[in-house]
């Protein structure tokens, strides 16, 4: 056990064991802290070995080949909060992939991401990511094709049918997730978020078997160099 956690153990027995605290909520935080000590001392670990690093952000139990995954599940190569920024330095990442993880944070911190993002890249880093976006579904939408949409979002929790049977309904299923999703987007707002991260050249792309894990038809497919 490194200093710095031990210390954290420590401290959390000696609160625990008065009786004036709310011990749950010490217990979360301690937690926490323990986590962003380790996800520091594991970052570091992959930085002194040198070598082009490569992440992928809200990797969940997913291994993608020859980029180090950081995520809040245990399964991660690094546990951490993306919420906390990047645990890298400046201009130490050659390229950051994410699929389908920057709509579950909130407007402000996924801008605040892309931003950690932009700062460790490498200059003439990339950025390739994808999120769930409502440009494919509006045609469908203006023109109540009921059928198309309910062919592409299909993913209804069993026993909500019904609360999904509207057109409307089902896009704010496949953007919102009764919550789970905390952004939403087309293609022209998240390339404006893109821009507010500071990069300048951004495209959209195609899906690609070569480098794509998953195919969705709900992806938009982002890709974004950092100024060299």
């Amino acid at each position: 056990m490194n200093s710095t956690v031990q210390k954290i153990s420590i401290f959390m027995r000696r609160i625990i064991a008065s009786e004036r605290v709310n011990k749950c909520a010490i217990v979360r935080k301690t937690t926490r802290l323990i986590m962003k000590a380790n996800g520091i001392r594991n970052a570091n670990k992959y930085m002194s070995k040198g070598g082009g690093i490569k992440l992928d952000l809200g990797c969940g139990s997913v291994k993608r080949d020859g980029f180090v995954g950081i995520d809040l599940s245990f399964q991660a190569d690094i546990q951490w909060d993306l919420r906390w920024g990047l645990p890298f330095p400046n201009n130490s990442i050659t390229e950051i992939r994410s699929d389908h993880c920057l709509e579950h944070l909130d407007l402000p911190m996924c801008v605040m991401v892309l931003k950690e993002c932009n700062r460790v890249l490498v200059p003439g880093g990339i950025l390739d990511f994808t999120v769930p976006h409502i440009d494919h579904y509006l045609d469908a939408y203006i023109t109540r094709d009921i059928n198309f949409i309910n062919q592409k979002i299909s993913d209804i929790p069993e026993g909500q049918e019904e609360l999904y049977n509207t057109c409307f309904d089902r896009i704010l299923w496949l953007l919102h997730r009764a919550g789970e999703h905390k952004s939403l987007f087309d293609q022209e707002s998240i390339v404006a978020k893109v821009k507010l991260a500071g990069f300048e050249k951004i495209t959209i792309r195609s899906f690609d078997d070569k480098r794509d894990i998953n195919p969705r038809f709900s992806s938009i497919y982002v890709m974004a160099e950092k100024a060299i």
